[in-house]
């Protein structure tokens, strides 16, 4: 939500795109587990080196963002409103781009295993 100057009256106002309260794009965690979750890795890269810990860092943040743009794509479009929209090049660009993450190695399917065992102090191996 945005905090505009009302010209006429003089008085900030709230404004809402529309259909936001119905349907919101980004929740909370996507936003906590994805999108802020980088930037630690990111130090943690710069200032010595990877390590496993940074390795299970960066998929968990992988996979987080990848769950957010998954749900948060679909969401977007139908927020378009239109056939005329949803059908641009563009559009499905940014859909099959989004889809096409998962498939991108290491894909979660083969990592869960390796992660899980790396939680309970085991060795982290790529699958």
């Amino acid at each position: 939500m945005a905090i505009v100057q009302d010209a006429q009256v003089g008085e900030l106002v709230d404004v809402k795109p529309p259909g936001v309260d119905v349907v919101g794009l980004v929740g909370d965690e996507e936003f906590d587990g994805g999108l802020l979750g980088w930037v630690p890795v990111a130090r943690r890269i710069d200032d010595g080196g990877p390590d496993e810990s940074t390795l299970a860092d960066s998929l968990y943040v992988r996979y987080c963002v990848q769950d957010a743009l998954s749900r948060v794509v679909p969401r977007a479009v139908e927020l378009l409103g239109d056939l005329d929209s949803t059908a641009s090049d563009e559009v499905g660009h940014l859909a099959t781009c989004t889809n096409g993450l998962a498939l991108q190695p290491p894909a979660r399917s083969r990592m869960t295993g390796p992660l899980a065992a790396y939680l309970v102090d085991g060795p982290l191996t790529i699958a």
